[in-house]
């Protein structure tokens, strides 16, 4: 974890020297923006399904389509270089199935881990045409996990209780993310900006454990996961229009 905060103030450090040296001879902008970005989940990035096993039980945990919808700041140091930062709500929704000998079918469960999201990242442009610009950017964020989440379903038949239970607890309140992002802008006069993209995001550490429980007349069999807390998303942006200034 030190190293971790190391990097992050470093990374911190680096973007305020840039931004100091930048804005002595550029112009500068600080423009307002707000963002949607639905999440996709997708094995190759570390966020598709996975199954886990117990003798007769064995539990899919799947991730869902979920979003992160927030607003941003943006600080333009110059055309090419921008700072950026805001704040973020997340939603990662998931499925939880359970297969058991004794019940015909899979049982499912859904639940929904919400979250907070602080990034603080460094945006290089390169312009394309006279109003469309590309850019790449990186950075950290600051996760922050408000509560834990626990759902259940059961089934009778006759004499006999199936019950079906998740509890996801987290594995801290705070915690740092690496962001890594790649998308196209296309910048009107007065209109403002339009952004698509898409975005990498990488939790240091698993972001919570999820508990998945099978009972059978109260004799339980349970099975965890780990949640990586990993997400690509499509990046839909709108930055508002603010008129050029000069030093």
């Amino acid at each position: 974890m030190d190293g971790i905060k190391k990097s992050f103030v470093y990374f911190i450090l680096g973007i305020i020297v840039t931004a100091s040296h930048a804005s002595l001879a550029q112009e500068e902008l600080t423009r307002f923006g707000v963002q949607f970005k639905p999440m996709v989940p997708t094995k190759f990035f570390g966020s598709g399904p996975e199954s886990t096993s117990s003798g007769d039980l064995t539990v899919d945990f799947t991730p869902r389509l979920g979003f992160n919808f927030g607003m941003f700041i943006r600080r333009e140091v110059s055309d090419k270089v921008s700072i950026e930062s805001g704040i973020s709500l997340v939603h990662r929704n998931y499925y939880v199935d359970f297969h058991h000998a004794e019940v015909s079918g899979a049982r499912r469960i859904d639940f929904r881990f919400v979250g907070y999201e602080i990034p603080l990242q460094a945006l290089f442009f390169v312009q394309l045409d006279k109003h469309i610009w590309m850019n790449g950017s990186g950075g950290f964020s600051l996760d922050m996990y408000p509560s834990n989440v626990q759902s259940q379903t059961f089934e009778r038949r006759d004499s006999t209780v199936f019950d079906f239970e998740q509890k996801t607890w987290r594995n801290g309140w705070l915690q740092f993310s690496v962001l890594a992002n790649y998308g196209f802008e296309w910048r009107t006069p007065k209109k403002g900006s339009v952004y698509l993209g898409a975005s990498y995001h990488r939790p240091f550490s698993s972001i919570a454990e999820t508990f998945a429980t099978f009972k059978k007349n109260n004799y339980p069999t349970e099975l965890s996961y780990s949640l990586s807390g990993t997400y690509l998303t499509v990046d839909l942006r709108y930055i508002f229009h603010e008129a050029s200034r000069r030093k």
